[in-house]
């Protein structure tokens, strides 16, 4: 029997082909821009006239534009128009429950940063009163500028928790939050498709498309605030595990012969409480980084054990990932340049590897600071959303 080409199946699998020829085309431009429709259709495989269909929809969209560049092709030929990304022609919201704070960015297009607003968590911890003081934040970036809020294409939302795959937090210790629906919350306020996950898959997310993962097959990153949370990116995706909760690597043991496991001794608190309770005297990370440049002597000491934990969790992901980058974001990533060497020297003498070089005995195996700093699980929520044009969403969490 030969399908109606009518029917509802056939349409669907028309518009979800549409929607990933899309995909490919921003993709491409996203990555390599200003590309020609010929060579649009060289490294993508469409035809010519699917390109040029494709490419009017998009400009008239206001996604991509006309660079004005006149590119000639390698071989010869008839030179063409170049085409790139309008950075004005979408916007991106993203947002993250931190432990002490609320932070709220818009991205544009180009993924540059256009407006942010950060602001203390104030009173009660209940996921109401939290998510209604988030909801006004992003309210205030959504009506800074009413021509950005008309092109808006969604909100993502990063949050300290472990969650399952349907988006609902399973707990978080900070805000003692057990099986809350951040959808039932916040989607009757948002008139946009709302993206949520973890804030540490959402800053590796972030570290792929905009940072120094770019073009990355795979990559550890490891997101240290009040605990430590691992996202794993594999081929542009969130790797999540059976259940969504995968990268919980804070239960990971610290040493051999040490209690307690990795969260516990590497987190912001932990660390500053070492310092303190030794006599050390900071109220923030930074001025903690201070008196370590300054060559304190109990200031270095504490890094120092710091920094052996740390390693030591990192020889054990790396041995059991094997990723080719791993990065480090967060709070405490602003202490990891000055103690960078030893962990290198770490991941060079304890991992296997070909020639010697352990972790680094591949030519592209980079370990780095998060580019994103305290930002990097706001600006990795908008990328939740920010991806969404680029390939089919991991997790769309969208009423109807």
């Amino acid at each position: 029997m030969t399908a109606d080409r009518h029917s509802p199946s056939i349409a669907t699998n028309t518009t979800l082909l549409k929607q990933i020829n899309y995909a490919r085309i921003l993709e491409l431009l996203r990555c390599r821009a200003p590309k020609t429709r010929a060579e649009i259709a060289r490294s993508t495989g469409l035809t010519r006239s699917t390109v040029t269909v494709i490419t009017a929809e998009l400009i008239s969209q206001g996604l991509i534009r006309e660079s004005g560049e006149i590119i000639a092709p390698p071989g010869g030929g008839r030179p063409g128009v170049g085409l790139s990304l309008n950075p004005d022609g979408a916007f991106f919201i993203g947002a993250a429950i931190e432990y002490e704070q609320l932070t709220v960015v818009q991205l544009n297009l180009a993924a540059q940063v256009v407006n942010r607003i950060q602001a203390p968590l104030i009173g009660s911890r209940e996921p109401e009163i939290v998510l209604s003081q988030l909801g006004q934040l992003i309210g205030q970036v959504q009506q800074s500028d009413p021509t950005k809020q008309e092109r808006s294409r969604g909100i993502g939302l990063a949050i300290q928790a472990t969650m399952n795959l349907a988006g609902v937090v399973i707990y978080s210790p900070f805000l003692q939050w057990v099986g809350v629906d951040l959808r039932r919350y916040l989607q009757p306020h948002i008139q946009l498709p709302l993206f949520v996950d973890n804030d540490a898959n959402a800053a590796a997310l972030a570290e792929v498309y905009l940072g120094s993962a770019m073009h990355c097959h795979s990559l550890l990153y490891l997101l240290i605030n009040k605990g430590i949370g691992a996202g794993i990116v594999l081929n542009n995706r969130i790797f999540r595990g059976a259940y969504g909760t995968a990268g919980e690597v804070g239960a990971i043991l610290p040493m051999p012969t040490g209690c307690g496991d990795l969260g516990t001794f590497v987190g912001r608190e932990a660390l500053l409480q070492n310092y303190r309770q030794r006599g050390g005297q900071a109220g923030e990370i930074g001025d903690l980084v201070v008196h370590f440049r300054q060559d304190e002597p109990l200031a270095r000491a504490v890094v120092s054990e710091w920094v052996q934990i740390l390693g030591w969790g990192l020889i054990n992901l790396a041995n059991i990932l094997n990723p080719e980058r791993i990065a480090i974001g967060g709070p405490l990533a602003v202490l990891v340049p000055h103690v960078k060497e030893e962990l290198d020297s770490m991941l060079r003498d304890c991992v296997p590897g070909n020639g010697g070089g352990g972790f680094f005995s591949d030519p592209k195996a980079r370990f780095d600071v998060s580019v994103f700093g305290e930002d990097a699980a706001a600006i990795g929520g908008a990328v939740l959303a920010y991806q969404s044009l680029f390939q089919v969403p991991d997790l769309v969490l969208l009423a109807g």
